[in-house]
């Protein structure tokens, strides 16, 4: 903390207006399927994901087991994501982009599309790649908008198949303040006044909000203990 990145300092100052998004970084890339990233020219070894996990062994066991196939979670979490990502470019882009729903995932999409969040509000941002140089994390968070209260607002969108795992479904607060740390470092004129994890769940949808300063707060903690057991392993 406290450190300046040379590197950082390229973006515009600017905020976009309506029908405008935030400019990509330049020279940040993502390696599809790997998840990993590339920052002018060289590879970033930690993401914001990895680093904010606290899965217990069992618990990534059990993810594994159930991430892959048609009923699998990765399917309906990259198609789910996929709906929101049309819809909010079709917002930005004055509603000419239309959104393809695949039948089967109509009970998430219905109510998600229909939030309040995204009535009459400002689209920023869709499924933004960022970096921190000095750390050497890459990430990517899911919109960033203005609602029509004049607030901005930061997401990170997770899927569920139940009421129940809607309701017990932790915030992302780590993962969205590395984002909000990340955005601050690009984009100056940006202030995110709330963060929130858009829960989507079969039938229903349910916004759990957050403060800038909490989860950035979270996401340095998550980095102090990603520094500790990296010294620990020698590195």
């Amino acid at each position: 903390m406290g450190q300046t990145c040379r590197l950082c300092q390229a973006m515009p100052l600017y905020l976009p207006t309506r029908g405008q998004l935030l400019p990509p970084i330049e020279g940040l890339t993502m390696a599809e399927g790997a998840h990993r990233y590339c920052f002018r020219g060289d590879w970033l070894p930690f993401s914001v994901t990895g680093i904010v996990s606290d899965l217990s062994p069992a618990a990534r066991k059990q993810i594994e087991r159930t991430k892959d196939g048609p009923d699998g979670w990765e399917l309906r979490g990259t198609s789910i994501h996929a709906i929101l990502e049309q819809h909010l470019r079709g917002i930005a882009n004055e509603g000419l982009t239309g959104v393809v729903i695949d039948e089967r995932w109509a009970q998430w999409a219905d109510p998600l599309l229909d939030h309040w969040l995204w009535r009459d509000c400002t689209v920023l941002a869709v499924e933004m790649q960022l970096c921190d140089p000095l750390k050497r994390v890459g990430g990517s968070f899911d919109f960033l908008v203005r609602t029509a209260q004049g607030n901005t607002v930061l997401g990170d969108l997770k899927t569920v198949t139940s009421a129940a795992a809607l309701k017990s479904r932790k915030p992302a607060g780590p993962q969205l303040g590395a984002y909000v740390s990340m955005l601050a470092t690009w984009f100056p004129l940006i202030t995110v006044d709330k963060c929130v994890t858009l829960v989507s769940a079969p039938g229903e949808c349910e916004v759990k909000v957050q403060e800038p300063a909490v989860c950035v707060a979270a996401w340095e903690e998550a980095w102090e203990r990603h520094q500790a057991a990296e010294l620990a392993r020698g590195f």
